[in-house]
């Protein structure tokens, strides 16, 4: 969708996607910046700076989304001075889990940040069941793709989630809140505040 190291043409909204902003390391390994759904936007800021985007934006869960030509964007920002805050607030809502992302990586279990992540994805697709292989688990907890079976493995045998055949179902919501560390309250409660994610509590 946005190669690493390339200019934006285009400016993605999902509605119902799951989109993955990610760094790739100079020997093909993958960490997730941010998880994007219908509270983000993939390439804003570079197309707001017209910079070049540093990060690999690909469509981690298929669904729909609005491709906006990064020129129009820009025309639509510089006529709406509302639009510009809303974007602003997004792309806050934005550094807000990346740096909460780096915090919770460097710092807390893997089973804990897999709560999280799980957490924050049925948030964005409103629904308990969804397709993620172990490829994406790994990249997205930060673990190898070895040590994400045994991760997702604890959070089965607890009865927090079903996972057969690259299809997560959460089954105890609030045990995995509770199994979850702090970083998904802090980000849930940023979304909130701003509005930007509907969700069935």
């Amino acid at each position: 969708m946005i190669p690493e190291n390339s200019r934006v043409d285009h400016v993605y909204f999902p509605s119902s996607a799951i989109l993955s902003s990610v760094i790739v390391l100079q020997d093909g390994r993958q960490c997730e910046v941010s998880t994007l759904g219908t509270d983000g936007m993939g390439g804003g800021l570079a197309c707001l700076t017209g910079e070049i985007s540093t990060e690999r934006l690909f469509a981690q869960i298929a669904g729909g989304l609005i491709a906006l030509p990064a020129e129009a964007l820009k025309e639509r920002v510089h006529a709406s001075p509302a639009l510009l805050l809303l974007l602003l607030q997004r792309l806050q809502a934005g550094q807000v889990e990346a740096g909460q992302g780096v915090a919770c990586n460097a710092l807390h279990e893997a089973p804990a940040r897999l709560a999280r992540w799980l957490l924050m994805t049925m948030d964005r697709i409103g629904a308990v069941e969804f397709p993620l292989t172990q490829t994406y688990l790994a990249v997205m907890v930060g673990v190898q793709r070895t040590t994400i079976s045994g991760v997702a493995n604890r959070l089965k045998h607890m009865g927090l989630i079903g996972y057969n055949r690259g299809i997560v179902t959460i089954l105890d919501r609030a045990g995995l809140e509770a199994e979850a560390c702090e970083c998904y309250a802090i980000i849930r409660d940023r979304s909130d505040a701003l509005g930007l994610v509907d969700r069935d509590d």
